[in-house]
């Protein structure tokens, strides 16, 4: 007898559930064993997603281009556990020029030595930078050290990391019956979550400021994303991007208040939000950990998530 498409498909539910448990039902945001590398670690965004990611148990491995800067952000996180009552939790601290593809290399590869051979499977990669030029009046070496940074900046970053984790691939035991054919690679990490900054710049042109070369950088991370969450998903690694709209961090908002220009700027930012503001840091937590959480998002990868306020629904 011909089976019908309906019994031939598979249900991921069974016909007869039984009552799960509570942890099969809702997801834990919890790093505990895990060392996560942030990379751009001296900024604000950085450093309140840092805040976030010591509470929930995860080991930090601090990058950005000045370790001084990384000094005072461990400060300020180790205080912030001690005074919440935080367990305490590793936190290493690297200087690394995130557009050299050799020391992000050799940063990557010297981390676990100071997380007890704990190799990272966790990224929140922030490093990047914008400049407001004029497209016709854009200095092809300004240019070309923007690009480097933001866009080839994530790739040898997520490079490095992936072939970290590759390194230690093993092969499961053949089922042939021809003793001498080799295992089937399967895929082994899938506690592996890259997570990149994008940016709504990478999906429209933002007004009115000129920013041509940092536009087109994040609209290649957030197709980097998408071409590496295909390539690397047989091995159970990962990629997403959460890309922010205007975020009122410290020094943004220490530019804005400083003239009328930047308070122009401001208004005319929020006019074109619905939701009548610029985000706060924190305001991309929760975004940051449910892409880290293998229990929460398991099945998203290659997915561009959009914080923005609602700005490019207009």
């Amino acid at each position: 007898m011909q089976k019908t498409m309906a019994q031939e498909v598979r249900s991921a539910t069974p016909l007869n559930p039984t009552i799960p448990s509570i942890t099969d039902v809702l997801p834990s945001f919890r790093l505990d064993g895990h060392v996560t590398i942030v990379t751009g670690a001296a900024g604000g965004l950085a450093h309140t997603l840092s805040q976030a990611l010591v509470s929930q148990g995860s080991e930090l491995a601090l990058m950005d281009l000045s370790l001084p800067s990384l000094e005072n952000v461990k400060t300020e996180l180790e205080l912030f556990q001690k005074q919440n009552n935080i367990p305490p939790v590793k936190i290493s601290l690297w200087a690394c020029d995130i557009s050299n593809a050799d020391e992000v290399e050799m940063v990557v590869k010297s981390i676990p030595s100071s997380h007890k051979g704990i190799v990272p499977q966790k990224l929140v990669h922030t490093a990047g930078f914008c400049q407001n030029i004029n497209a016709h009046e854009y200095d092809a070496e300004k240019a070309q050290k923007l690009v480097n940074v933001n866009l080839l900046g994530s790739l040898y970053i997520c490079q490095s990391m992936a072939r970290q984790l590759l390194a230690r691939r093993t092969r499961r035991k053949s089922i042939s019956e021809h003793i001498d054919e080799s295992g089937e690679a399967m895929p082994q990490f899938p506690e592996a979550s890259f997570v990149l900054i994008g940016s709504m710049s990478g999906l429209i042109v933002n007004t009115p400021q000129p920013q041509c070369a940092y536009n087109m950088s994040k609209a290649g991370v957030i197709h980097l994303v998408k071409s590496l969450a295909a390539e690397w998903a047989k091995f159970g690694i990962r990629v997403n991007a959460i890309s922010p709209g205007y975020i009122a961090t410290a020094l943004t908002k220490k530019v804005i208040s400083q003239s009328q220009e930047g308070a122009a700027l401001q208004k005319e930012w929020t006019n074109r939000i619905p939701l009548g503001r610029m985000a706060e840091p924190k305001e991309f937590i929760g975004s940051m950990l449910y892409l880290l959480s293998r229990s929460a998002s398991s099945y998203t990868t290659g997915e561009n998530m959009v914080v923005d306020g609602g700005y490019v629904c207009w």
